[in-house]
């Protein structure tokens, strides 16, 4: 291979792993675990709120049954005071059977708020139950996702890595010299940063080049490398 082939190849070399680089960045198999990813996480937090839903009725019917319970052992003392002779008048009598309807009546309206929220409590567990079954489906298909993109990444950085070695056997051929000049060249000019003068002009100018630099470029040897003095690229003879 000639000099001027291995400063070629180190060209060809970057421009591919730049390409390999926003293939790696643009894997559809990225897409499809992120989109897992994000699934999950909606998954994961509609199941969160759901148990907080789920909490917030379990202390509503907490509370109900406590009150209930408060008030049957207060229905119980009514009830014995109520007939354990200790009421000597029409009025006691009145006022505490008066009490005891209250009561009653509460205790019959908080019944039918913890039936109410059982109820509901079903229907929530059973909301929490398919959710959940989801995420555990879900689960799987991320992980098949994550397979997938660990196999398509390995693909790519193993392309990577053999560019990478073709590009240092490359740099090896060549000076340090016209190695920093490329280097600083490349990051005005990219994948055009060498390239050959076609006979009458250098491939990377816009423009003609003048006759007096064609000229100048003829007389050199074939496989010089030098600079185009138009538009300062690497131009090979």
């Amino acid at each position: 291979m000639l000099y001027m082939d291995h400063l070629f190849t180190v060209q060809e070399e970057d421009v591919l792993h730049g390409q390999l680089q926003h293939r790696m960045r643009e894997l559809p198999e990225r897409s499809h675990f992120e989109n897992a990813c994000n699934v999950e996480l909606e998954m994961t937090t509609g199941i969160e709120e759901l148990g907080l839903e789920r909490l917030a009725f379990v202390q509503k019917e907490s509370r109900l049954e406590s009150e209930i319970m408060a008030i049957e052992i207060r229905l119980e003392e009514l009830n014995e005071k109520l007939y354990s002779g200790a009421i000597t008048t029409d009025r006691e009598a009145s006022t505490l059977q008066a009490e005891i309807e209250n009561l009653r009546s509460r205790k019959d309206d908080l019944e039918n708020q913890a039936i109410e929220i059982m109820e509901d409590l079903d229907l929530l567990d059973g909301r929490l139950s398919d959710l959940s079954e989801k995420a555990k489906t879900h689960t799987l298909l991320k992980s098949e996702t994550e397979k997938a993109l660990n196999i398509a990444e390995s693909i790519v950085a193993t392309e990577l890595e053999d560019s990478n070695s073709r590009r240092r056997s490359a740099a090896e051929q060549l000076g340090e010299e016209i190695l920093s000049s490329y280097e600083k060249l490349r990051v005005s000019f990219g994948a055009s940063t060498v390239v050959r003068f076609d006979g009458s002009n250098c491939k990377g100018c816009p423009m003609s080049m003048p006759a007096v630099e064609v000229d100048r470029v003829k007389g050199l040897s074939s496989g010089t490398i030098s600079e185009c003095r138009e538009c300062g690229r690497i131009v090979v003879r």
